[in-house]
């Protein structure tokens, strides 16, 4: 296990000086040593542990003779998986319509007065969950799945956003599961270690993917298959949730979206269509532009 505080400390390689793991750029040079939530993925002890996971991942589906099949998932998640973001409709036309505007999170929000907090229990478990994880960078992170299509969490708003991979694949991480649920199945504390193997950088996706659900592949599957079990929701409950989470560090404007898919099955207010129907024609006139 790694020290949430100390695993991920490195020397600038420009002027030697330490930079701490919560740090982006060197205190003293103002060099940039990358995103820390992809440098905490890369310490030698969770590449190791990961690799680990994935090749008993890979022995267990031989025994059960699915190694072409955790072979095709693999190869899958590693050349045509991306990071989905779902919003509400009025973020996504607001995102849209306004070449200035930035995404950011919910503790950006907050701590900028544009937003109400959400209720006291799910606002302390937020800020607690984002402080164990990630410390004092917790306000930089922008949460999102991994996906194999266009499509993400129904639960989490009215319009998927599949983002180019050229604007987040250096900056991006990917955990397990849910953080929420990681850090209470793992039970892990603020002043704690943190399990190795559970976290990935982009070219590592593929293997967290199979290490996690090499154990549900059966003969015969596919591409329909796989995604159906890469990302699980019932469309009501976020706690029936399952997914393989994705850790973006600092913002993106609307030049991320890959593509934009509005999520089926929901009841909208007549505003909500409104503002679908303007956010579908400008990311339309957008895309004719590139």
């Amino acid at each position: 296990m790694t020290s949430l505080t100390t695993g991920t400390e490195v020397k600038c390689s420009d002027c030697g000086a330490p930079i701490s793991a919560s740090l982006r750029h060197c205190p003293t040079c103002q060099a940039d040593a990358g995103a820390p939530n992809v440098r905490a993925c890369r310490t030698e002890e969770n590449l190791k542990a990961l690799a680990r996971r994935f090749d008993d991942a890979k022995a267990r589906a031989s025994a059960k003779n699915c190694s072409k099949e955790f072979s095709d998932f693999s190869s899958l998640i590693e050349h045509e998986s991306g990071v989905v973001v779902t919003m509400p409709a009025r973020m996504a036309r607001t995102l849209l319509e306004d070449p200035r505007e930035l995404y950011v999170g919910y503790e950006t929000l907050v701590g900028s007065k544009i937003r109400k907090p959400a209720r006291i229990e799910s606002d302390r478990q937020r800020w607690g969950v984002g402080g164990t994880l990630f410390g004092a960078y917790a306000d930089k992170i922008r949460y999102g799945v991994l996906s194999l299509t266009a499509e993400g969490l129904p639960t989490y708003g009215d319009v998927y956003f599949r983002l180019r991979e050229v604007a987040v694949a250096n900056r991006t991480s990917f955990l397990e599961t849910n953080s929420y649920k990681f850090v209470e199945d793992h039970d892990i504390r603020p002043d704690g270690e943190f399990p190795e193997g559970y976290t990935a950088y982009w070219k590592d996706r593929h293997k967290l993917v199979l290490a996690k659900l090499a154990d549900r592949l059966t003969n015969g599957q596919s591409k329909k298959n796989w995604q159906e079990i890469l990302i699980e929701s019932n469309g009501k409950d976020r706690k029936n949730d399952s997914f393989v989470e994705a850790h973006i560090y600092e913002c993106f404007d609307r030049n991320a979206i890959e593509s934009m898919v509005v999520s089926s099955d929901k009841k909208l207010s007549r505003e909500d269509k409104l503002d679908l129907e303007i956010a579908l024609e400008k990311f339309k006139e957008l895309s004719g532009k590139t």
